[in-house]
């Protein structure tokens, strides 16, 4: 809200929420961030929430969703010489750095090649845990991957850099598929995909791309360039079906084989209004905010508070740029 609108009461709301999140880590709260290990890391397990309480598990994915905004929180403190926050955000910023660095392991890496890479799930929990010991799939992992590039940046270190290229590389070279009839990109979990899971859907989408679009636009990374994001907006043309009132919206970035229909209805899509938060490729594409607009204008009276506050800030910071 602060970078949609300029107002330092957002950043002074933020600081006692973030203070907070760190008390709340397996480390403080002596909770096992793996089960039957030992081990209480700086950062924070499922607590069992994935495995209907059978194992506790730390997914790089959770760690970096909850490390990336207080990373922003920190760019913005240290780019607008906002003094009144410097010492929080250097604890903050220590702390982050402690929470990143238990997914960033030896054991938790794969080289494809010498320019492709990607990261793993712990080890732990294997035929528990979906993701144990497996190569991570693109939203669980890209997000982590931003955490990482903002990190380094604020902290002027290069620790991650290598294998945030590698794992880009890894992505726009092997994972991504070209959509010829809308000029878009879509994507596979995996370089060789499988029946159960074909395509992401609309939602998590978001955090893969949100990932990407932030290591591009504040990491300083190169590997996907403006023509690429363009390809990524030209997908809002895909995913909105425009031509009914309210607008019926894909499920997934691109049909799936056991799909009877492609696009559905606000109460058959539970995915629905999560089209409004891919307002940011709007920077590459200015119909992406015209499409965007249009289908909040028209869905707004049955969205929760938070998905409105939400869809509004990330649709007015990016129209700012």
């Amino acid at each position: 809200m602060y970078k949609a609108t300029g107002d330092e009461k957002y950043l002074e709301l933020f600081v006692p929420q973030a203070d907070y999140i760190f008390t709340q880590t397996d480390e403080k709260l002596g909770v096992e961030s793996f089960t039957d290990t030992n081990l209480s890391l700086p950062a924070w397990s499922d607590r069992g929430h994935y495995t209907a309480g059978k194992f506790n598990y730390t997914y790089p994915v959770h760690t970096g969703m909850i490390t990336l905004p207080i990373l922003r929180f920190v760019e913005t403190v240290k780019s607008n010489d906002l003094d009144q926050f410097e010492d929080k955000a250097d604890k903050f910023l220590k702390l982050s750095g402690r929470a990143l660095a238990i997914h960033n392991k030896d054991n938790m890496w794969r080289d494809f090649s010498e320019s492709e890479g990607f990261y793993m799930g712990h080890s732990y929990g294997q035929g528990i845990v979906s993701e144990a010991g497996k190569i991570g799939v693109p939203n669980r992992i890209s997000i982590y991957l931003a955490a990482c590039g903002l990190y380094d940046k604020m902290n002027g270190s290069n620790i991650y850099t290598e294998r945030i290229n590698k794992s880009l590389n890894y992505i726009k070279n092997s994972l991504l598929k070209y959509d010829e009839e809308y000029d878009s990109y879509y994507w596979s979990y995996w370089e060789e995909q499988t029946l159960e899971k074909p395509w992401e859907d609309i939602s998590h989408a978001t955090i893969t791309l949100y990932g990407i679009y932030i290591l591009h636009e504040e990491g300083g990374f190169s590997v996907f360039r403006d023509k690429d994001f363009e390809k990524f907006a030209n997908n809002i043309d895909k995913i909105i079906d425009d031509n009914t009132s309210p607008p019926k919206i894909r499920k997934f970035i691109h049909k799936r084989d056991e799909e009877k229909e492609a696009y559905y209805s606000e109460e058959n899509n539970p995915y629905y209004h999560s089209i409004l938060n891919w307002s940011f490729l709007g920077n590459y594409d200015k119909k992406v905010f015209d499409k965007i607009e249009q289908t909040y204008e028209q869905t707004n009276e049955t969205m929760t508070t938070e998905e409105k506050l939400r869809s509004i800030a990330l649709y007015l910071y990016a129209k700012e740029k």
